[in-house]
């Protein structure tokens, strides 16, 4: 990478590695790729670190989003090389010593009233993503068509009126078409690929990247091996024809990076990705594949940093 690269993972799953897994964070576990270790010693600046809590019965997911919160919460207290990224004054100077988390709520299930978004947006919740593959009381995720739902209108209008962006990674089709016209803020889609390169339920058609890039927002492109090929044995240059179908449709300012590192077994991603100090080899397999340096930083993390300056996030 540049020296003077930025690099922002618009998704990974670090609270929910660590307690569905009931390790620290600080232990080092081979089919695990996250850990204290492993994220210092990447050239990682910012992590859209997500509260996800799909794998908890209905009735424990406002706590567990809580206690995911407060995990979150005691790695700053802990560890003064990472910090909380909560408002754009953290992005006039991001500061390359330090790890920044930016809270991603995939799946508004904690979100039991419209009022609760008061609270979790006081917990420093940012971005959220309706629903994750199933249906919930807000939208229709990707395993079931289905329409925005009322309460899904009067969410996303509260988020309006506090500032936090939508991801529309998850959603069906019918109801992506319906929310991203209600948020008035940039959206993005954390971690998706296309269905043009590899057809799958969780990808997204040429027009929802294109309804996404006329907005301003960015795609990032997810490493989990089923969301970019059918082969058995996935490599990082299999991703290359899904960077280049976004960049030929949506631009160079609408691509970014969405791992989802953690958020799988670790054999469900490309054989040279292991740790996050791996991402190092998605730069250079770009440069093999020509693609100029002005783009590659974009893709790396410009594009997305660009999104939360303009969402005047706060």
């Amino acid at each position: 990478m540049n020296q003077n690269s930025i690099l922002v993972d618009c998704h990974q799953d670090i609270a929910y590695s660590v307690r569905a897994n009931r390790r620290l964070f600080e232990e080092n576990i081979d089919n695990l790729m996250i850990s204290y270790d492993s994220l210092i010693n990447s050239k990682i600046n910012i992590i859209f670190s997500t509260i996800f809590v799909s794998h908890r019965r209905k009735n424990a997911h406002y706590d567990e989003a809580l206690a995911q919160i407060k995990l979150y919460e005691s790695i700053f207290k802990k560890y003064k090389n990472f910090y909380h990224l909560k408002n754009s004054q953290s992005l006039k100077k991001i500061n390359t010593k330090k790890i920044g988390l930016y809270f991603l709520m995939e799946g508004a299930e904690p979100i039991n009233k419209i009022k609760d978004l008061d609270i979790f947006y006081e917990k420093g919740i940012r971005t959220i993503g309706l629903t994750w593959n199933n249906e919930n009381k807000y939208a229709f995720g990707t395993s079931k068509d289905g329409p925005l739902k009322e309460e899904g209108v009067k969410l996303i209008n509260k988020m309006n009126d506090l500032g936090i962006s939508l991801d529309l990674s998850h959603l069906s089709k019918t109801s992506f078409k319906s929310a991203i016209k209600e948020t008035k803020l940039i959206p993005i889609a954390s971690h998706s690929n296309c269905k043009k390169v590899r057809r799958h339920e969780r990808n997204l058609n040429n027009n929802q990247l294109k309804q996404i890039s006329n907005r301003g927002g960015v795609i990032g492109i997810v490493l989990y091996n089923k969301f970019i090929s059918s082969k058995k044995n996935v490599s990082i240059y299999d991703m290359f024809p899904h960077f280049k179908n976004i960049l030929n449709i949506c631009g160079e300012d609408h691509i970014s990076l969405g791992s989802d590192i953690d958020g799988a077994p670790i054999d469900d991603f490309p054989n040279e990705i292991r740790k996050p100090s791996d991402f190092v080899k998605i730069f250079h397999m770009l440069k093999k594949n020509n693609i100029k340096s002005r783009i590659i930083d974009k893709f790396l993390g410009q594009n997305i940093i660009r999104v939360l300056k303009e969402n005047n996030i706060s």
